[in-house]
């Protein structure tokens, strides 16, 4: 892994930086909220736009990313619009979608930018070109016995000119994974952070929900080795209670970024970042 700097802070060295989400809902909540965080150890503040009620609204993003930027003129600024398909507030076609990672991207305040690895993608259980419904069904149903899920994969042809775009008005990459239900095999969790590196991340991310103890060391197995033959740097978690310990874990499973909060969490299993900073220092 070859440590990221961006302005003043440098990722993949050290300690994992500490991300705290904004989740307002109006322009005054989330204002309020970026007062909250400056008063915090924040090295980045994500504001979670999927959560803001006037998003898609022609014009509303702009000023609010320009108020944050006032407000935050240190901390290092992270959009994102979280899908419903992978834990968001709200639901947004590919082509909105795109659309408002496109503004934030060019507009010089975002310093990140989260851009979804599955954004179009099909999943891998569609019928393919040249598969009958019959042979498909038949693999489906192989599938079903043997336990094995088929993944998706990323459509190119959506996020490379995002990407291309973004990073060519200096707005680095995060290209994430999520899943609420479960944790892939470590395998499957390597193929993601792999793809997200080939097809240009700046920072490539995993969020994964166990459902027991070895979910947890699969993702922190998983980290480690990407970490290590990874060129970019890794942010992963194992979310909820059972997978805290992949927030405090950075410095030895080589996630880069962790994230804390300051009032509501953005997604399950956050401690304060203020605790979280305790820790991280402790350790």
């Amino acid at each position: 892994m070859n440590p990221l700097t961006i302005k003043h802070t440098t990722f993949g060295d050290g300690v994992p930086k500490i991300c705290i989400p904004i989740t307002g809902r109006t322009e005054n909540e989330i204002l309020k909220a970026a007062e909250k965080i400056s008063r915090l150890p924040a090295d980045v503040a994500e504001w979670r736009a999927d959560y803001y009620e006037a998003v898609t609204e022609p014009g509303a993003v702009l000023p609010v990313l320009a108020a944050l930027r006032k407000r935050l003129p240190d901390t290092l600024l992270l959009f994102t619009f979280r899908t419903k398909k992978e834990g968001g507030d709200r639901a947004l076609s590919d082509e909105a979608y795109l659309e408002l990672c496109r503004t934030a991207a060019g507009s010089g305040l975002a310093d990140l930018l989260d851009l979804e690895l599955f954004t179009g993608a099909e999943p891998a259980q569609t019928k393919t070109d040249g598969q009958t419904g019959t042979d498909r069904q038949t693999e489906l149903s192989a599938q079903t016995k043997t336990g094995v899920q088929a993944e998706p994969a990323p459509d190119r042809r959506l996020l490379e000119p995002v990407i291309s775009f973004a990073q060519a008005r200096g707005c680095r990459v995060i290209l994430s994974s999520h899943d609420f239900q479960r944790t892939p095999p470590g395998d499957e969790l390597l193929r993601r952070l792999s793809l997200m590196e080939a097809l240009g991340a700046d920072l490539a991310k995993a969020a994964v929900m166990p459902n027991c103890g070895q979910d947890v060391l699969t993702l922190l197995s998983a980290t480690r080795t990407a970490a290590d033959t990874l060129s970019c740097p890794v942010i992963t978690m194992s979310m909820g209670k059972l997978g805290a310990v992949s927030r405090v874990s950075g410095a030895l499973t080589g996630s880069c970024l962790t994230f804390g909060t300051a009032g509501e969490a953005s997604a399950p299993g956050q401690l304060p970042a203020g605790i979280l900073k305790q820790i991280l220092d402790a350790l």
